[in-house]
């Protein structure tokens, strides 16, 4: 067995096999990942929510017309 067939060697040398272990730093690379495959997502949920609430105050106000 020479020192090539070890473990360590074969990995790419970005990875030495640690993991996030706590679950702030496993919710910061889940998060870190999402954003990377994902960049507008927080443009489309403020847009979303912003129309969310449009209509909530378009609603109310015309209810409150016909009483």
């Amino acid at each position: 067995m020479g020192i090539q067939s070890r473990d360590y060697m074969k990995r790419p040398s970005g990875d030495y096999g640690e993991r996030p272990t706590t679950p702030d730093a496993k919710l910061e690379a889940f998060l870190s990942g999402f954003f990377q495959k994902h960049p507008r997502f927080l443009l489309y949920l403020g847009i979303g929510l912003a129309l969310l609430i449009l209509i909530g105050l378009l609603l109310a106000k015309f209810t409150a017309q016909g009483r």
